[in-house]
């Protein structure tokens, strides 16, 4: 799978909840809640970022194989897929027009991920990105913070 691909013997350090996570192949789900701010309706639009709100209920359905995963996210019925992949040393993500190379690494308590170049319709732009997750038992707090558009932040649980 793409994550123990990428963070090496770092996997092992990751709390079990995100162990378990990033490593089943086949379909995996979570369900959770977030809190959602946008900075900016344009580009928050341009890059497909889930609309504002409180307690939005969120869903995410991955469709993992050997070499990349779906991810298919609904936030509050608005629903948002992507596809990742590793391509040298970094975890690349494509939502529609935009594609995000990030840099991952297991910390303190969960997984970080850092952005080192985006591209919007294969055109370069200054887009930062910063998400960190923090495991627990049977669940994680999600943190997800893009430059200029916006932010969310909230509670997963692993589903069965």
């Amino acid at each position: 799978m793409i994550y123990r691909a990428l963070l090496e013997e770092d996997f092992e350090k990751l709390p079990a909840v995100l162990r378990v996570f990033h490593s089943a192949p086949g379909q995996r789900r979570a369900a959770g809640t977030l809190s959602i701010r946008r900075h900016s309706a344009f580009l928050a639009w341009l890059v497909g970022f889930p609309p504002e709100g409180e307690h939005v209920p969120v869903r995410l359905d991955v469709l993992a194989t050997e070499d990349e995963e779906t991810w298919t996210r609904s936030f509050g019925g608005i629903v948002r897929s992507s596809t990742q992949w590793a391509a040298g040393g970094l975890l690349v993500e494509k939502a529609g027009p935009l594609r995000i190379a990030f840099r991952i690494r297991a910390c303190e308590d969960g997984l970080r991920f850092d952005s080192r170049r985006a591209e919007v319709w294969g055109i370069p732009v200054p887009l930062r990105v910063e998400a960190l997750a923090h495991g627990g038992e049977t669940s994680w707090e999600v943190e997800v913070k893009i430059a200029h558009v916006g932010w969310y932040r909230g509670v997963m649980t692993l589903k069965s």
